[in-house]
């Protein structure tokens, strides 16, 4: 994992499989990205091989390291792609564990007139054996906070005791829909958008949160406008990024200097 950590706290301008390929195997915690959605964006023309990025990932995540891939469908012709669903398959093949499956809501209103709703958005969170971290979000108001409440269980016999009686918390950990405000409630970074597509801040914060240690290496290798990157340092974890689109990882690098630490030396490498 050394040699990983010598390239942290950096962005680097280049294609994130190549990049990959620098780092060691088995040796990064946690990976946060946002691959792109079919042919709704073009991303400077650049292109996207799902199968490599995803053999990459599996070589240089750790035993009980993280990927969470976010990712939604393109409507084609009135009907979702289906892309996401044959992401997560090879995932699968490749040995990753499907650890959960979150489920994305936006505040966008359909603009389809034969369908409900928007696509759904997912992050696989895709595990390499059992995760290493889980620190749950507990967000959710209990209804009962303060109340005792008794757990049971059922006996070889039939009947039932009480196992514990435990005192209700003011808030219990999240299911698997998580909501976010979506559009320019995004981030307060207003340049950011010029990238077409971010991710919400939240999310990669909640992410973050919920699938590492602080000190942890936090990858994304289509980095973008540096979201991961900036959610990972603001809350004690290193960041390495790769981002092949010259202007995104430009703006990236500026939004971090800018809105981080202006000290923090970031890689301009070509």
């Amino acid at each position: 994992m050394e040699s990983s950590y010598k390239f942290c706290n950096n962005l680097f301008h280049g294609c994130g499989i190549a990049g990959m390929q620098m780092l060691d195997a088995d040796s990064i915690p946690l990976v946060v990205t946002s691959p792109p959605y079919g042919s709704i964006r073009d991303y400077g023309g650049h292109l996207f091989y799902f199968k490599s990025m995803a053999r990459e990932l599996w070589q240089v995540v750790m035993p009980g390291g993280v990927v969470c891939w976010h990712v939604h469908d393109q409507i084609k012709d009135g009907a979702e792609s289906g892309e996401s669903i044959r992401q997560a398959g090879y995932f699968l093949d490749l040995g990753f564990n499907l650890h959960t499956t979150l489920v994305i809501e936006g505040s966008q209103i359909s603009k389809y007139q034969n369908r409900y709703g928007q696509p759904v958005q997912y992050v696989f969170v895709l595990s390499k054996g059992k995760p290493r971290s889980f620190i749950p979000i507990k967000d959710i108001p209990n209804k009962g906070a303060g109340k005792l409440e008794s757990y049971k269980e059922r006996l070889s016999d039939g009947t039932r005791r009480i196992r514990q009686t435990v005192r209700c918390k003011p808030f219990r950990k999240r299911g698997v829909h998580w909501r976010y405000s979506v559009g320019t409630h995004n981030t307060q970074d207003r340049d950011a958008w010029e990238h077409p597509a971010l991710m919400p801040e939240a999310l990669a914060k909640d992410l973050i949160l919920s699938w590492s240690n602080e000190g942890d290496l936090v990858l994304d290798p289509m980095s973008g406008a540096g979201t991961t990157a900036k959610m990972a340092f603001l809350n004690n974890r290193r960041f390495l990024g790769f981002e092949i689109n010259r202007e995104y990882h430009d703006l990236a690098v500026e939004r971090m200097n800018r809105g981080v630490e202006k000290s923090l030396p970031l890689s301009r490498q070509q």
